[in-house]
């Protein structure tokens, strides 16, 4: 039998004693944290909070708190973020809480979020954290002492009132799907299960043997073409980076882990997660996505709440006559509880799929219902789209457990053109849109709008011109128009806060 692939680059003899080390020390640090409100408030049964405690070596670390009212005990999701980015907006976030889970979000120190990094490493630190610390000791490395802070985050978990500690779980992608293996293989007694996409930190030889060395792991090419030109010292340096690498941390892995990789992945290449999931012996699944790349993946996100066994609420397809006899089809989410209830009307751009029942329980988690419309056909005209949104519109007003007076519309580039549209037509109680394509017939009706909107635009969108965008926000009798300067057509983390305050009704 062929020996599957376990990466270039051996886990070192005395891995497992040196981690051992490292959280004898993590645990012998005296905890100091505080738990706050956050600065928005709560929405009806989601309490949104921030953690703060004290890393190691001074580091300040900061993590979003998201936590559903409930008479019992919640399990609770610890989710990391990829590289160099920061914890997603805490509507996003709330995803997990439309399932019935707390969610803890740690922003890594000196990435794009609130945590500090206390600094102090030798050599370069000008071109990522993958080599910060890389000349001095193995235990001053960036991700040793990442990981050390992890592990007080653990031991804090370990004090929250209302957790089901038997119902611990991590979740994350690219840097956070390497975080989150690292995370169950040193905190095993902890963590019940694991949903990792895609990890980083992987397999670091053969990603520069690859030419993968560019984007995340572009600290490899940079630190070999600066300081071991020749490559005489690469057994060297790829032995310390051995010491945080993915595949060396996969062996201690104890719980069942779901694993999803996408068959085109550029920037951690499929090969690199093969030697991470080959040398898990625990209970393990794992899903490859044909021609995806290091993208979201909604099939993935769609396979976790039921992998941790948290898939409450009502979650259905649906379909509906459009005005021209055609079934349009749409997906329906809604929480348990009191009803009639508000709802969203869900909308979505050209060239991008319906948004995943994983993503659309954020509605559900503030205790709305949410129907998501799927466009009849790609590249779907103005006209045609706005007869099939209000026809959505018709059908959701119609739901006995819906409250007409209490429907919101929302979407972005081309969805958000059909929120506006919806909200020119009918009695809407607020409308938001994200990049809004503004076609000369949306500016025209614009006026008609009657309701509250939120309008965001990326000042760098080729595709939905800005200007037409403030043509269309100046024709809007109540509009709250928010520019992004340096954002383009793109989805933006401060208007999805920005829009969780907004719909709430």
């Amino acid at each position: 039998m062929e020996r599957l692939y376990t990466g270039l680059t051996p886990v070192p003899d005395d891995f497992d004693a040196f981690w051992q080390a490292r959280m004898v020390e993590a645990d012998a640090v005296d905890l100091d944290y505080e738990i706050m409100t956050a600065g928005i408030p709560a929405y009806g049964p989601v309490e949104y909070l921030d953690l703060r405690f004290a890393g190691m070596g001074g580091s300040e670390l900061y993590a979003k708190y998201v936590k559903p009212h409930s008479d019992g005990l919640l399990p609770l999701v610890l989710q990391f973020h990829g590289y160099p980015g920061a914890s997603r907006s805490w509507f996003e976030l709330s995803s997990f809480a439309g399932r019935g889970c707390a969610l803890i979000a740690l922003d890594n120190p000196g990435q794009g979020g609130k945590s500090h990094d206390a600094g102090g490493y030798r050599g370069t630190t000008v071109s990522g954290h993958l080599i910060a610390g890389l000349d001095g000791p193995l235990e001053d490395m960036y991700y040793v002492r990442l990981y050390q802070d992890v592990r007080i985050l653990c031991r804090i978990v370990r004090e929250l009132a209302g957790i089901d500690l038997e119902r611990v779980y991590v979740n994350g992608a690219s840097q956070g799907g390497g975080m989150g293996i690292a995370c169950a293989a040193l905190n095993p007694d902890l963590i019940a299960k694991a949903s990792i996409l895609y990890p980083f930190l992987s397999d670091f030889r053969q990603v520069f043997a690859l030419g993968a060395d560019e984007s995340a792991y572009e600290g490899l090419r940079y630190y070999a073409r600066w300081f071991d030109a020749d490559g005489t010292r690469a057994d060297e340096w790829f032995g310390k980076l051995a010491y945080i690498d993915t595949a060396s941390f996969a062996h201690l892995v104890r719980c069942p882990v779901l694993f999803g990789t996408g068959s085109a992945d550029a920037v951690c290449p499929p090969l690199t997660q093969d030697a991470v999931y080959n040398q898990l012996s625990c209970e393990k699944e794992r899903h490859v996505f044909e021609g995806f790349g290091h993208v979201e993946i909604q099939d993935f996100d769609d396979m976790i709440p039921a992998f941790y066994g948290c898939a409450n609420g009502i979650w259905e397809e649906v379909s509906f006559e459009a005005a021209d006899g055609v079934l349009l089809r749409g997906r329906f989410a809604a929480p348990e509880g009191p009803a009639p209830r508000p709802l969203v009307l869900l909308f979505h751009d050209h060239g991008i799929q319906p948004r995943g029942w994983h993503h659309i329980t954020r509605y559900a988690a503030l205790g709305y219902g949410v129907l998501e419309l799927e466009n009849r056909a790609e590249g779907l005209a103005l006209g045609q789209g706005l007869a099939d949104a209000r026809a959505a519109y018709a059908y959701a007003a119609s739901c006995a457990d819906v409250d007409p007076a209490r429907i919101i519309a929302f979407g972005e580039g081309f969805g958000g053109s059909l929120a506006l549209g919806v909200a020119a037509e009918d009695p809407l109680a607020k409308a938001a849109a994200l990049n809004p394509l503004p076609y000369p017939e949306l500016v025209e009706e614009a006026s008609s709008i009657g309701c509250p909107v939120l309008l965001g635009t990326g000042r760098m969108d080729g595709i939905a011109s800005p200007q037409g965008q403030d043509e269309l926000a100046g024709r809007i009798a109540s509009c709250a128009h928010i520019d992004y300067p340096k954002f383009g057509h793109e989805r933006i983390n401060e208007f999805e806060n920005a829009l969780l305050s907004f719909i709430y009704l």
